[in-house]
């Protein structure tokens, strides 16, 4: 008698699974891959401080509101200075949004010390890890030639901070009070 209930529990199961693959195309990881790989549909990622990480498929040029919005929004630790809602984002890039506080230390209520990258003078990013005299001098010569930085990410854009400077800076930094 017990074998014959969990052997029906399992067939119910395999026709459940089979039912929701048809209802929900994207569970089939196949159909993921075709939608990336379609030239009309642009795939962006955000990591970080949202509700729900991850790579978004967007159908036009989308803003970061439109991105974190996709990503269910920013959590209560999300730092909101760190970005501008209008800014334009690039497709196949990934974005991210830092904590106001420190996530290793969660009994604190002290938010993360930062420097505005848009308005910082050179003593002032001087102070962040890890930048010294000529790459504040860059930061801020780019910052005269190009205008706002708009995300975190367009200052990668800057001669010296690649990949490994930003993930060292990237909690840091903000871009406007």
């Amino acid at each position: 008698m017990v074998v014959k209930i969990i052997l029906c529990v399992c067939v119910a199961c395999i026709i459940g699974l089979i039912a929701f693959q048809f209802i929900d195309p994207n569970l089939n990881s196949n159909n993921n891959t075709t939608l990336v790989d379609d030239p009309n549909r642009l795939s962006i990622g955000i990591s970080g401080e949202v509700s729900k990480p991850g790579d978004y498929l967007f159908d036009s040029s989308p803003t970061m509101e439109d991105l974190i919005g996709a990503a269910g929004g920013i959590t209560t630790n999300g730092d909101d200075r760190c970005f501008y809602y209008e800014a334009s984002i690039e497709a196949n890039k990934s974005y991210y949004i830092p904590p106001k506080y420190d996530n290793s230390n969660i009994c604190s209520d002290s938010p993360i010390e930062k420097v505005n990258i848009n308005t910082a003078t050179k003593d002032e990013l001087m102070t962040i890890s890890g930048f010294g005299d000529a790459l504040s001098s860059s930061i801020i010569s780019y910052r005269e030639s190009n205008g706002t930085f708009y995300t975190l990410e367009d200052l990668m854009n800057v001669e010296g901070i690649g990949n490994a400077k930003f993930n060292t800076c990237k909690n840091y930094i903000i871009l406007h009070d």
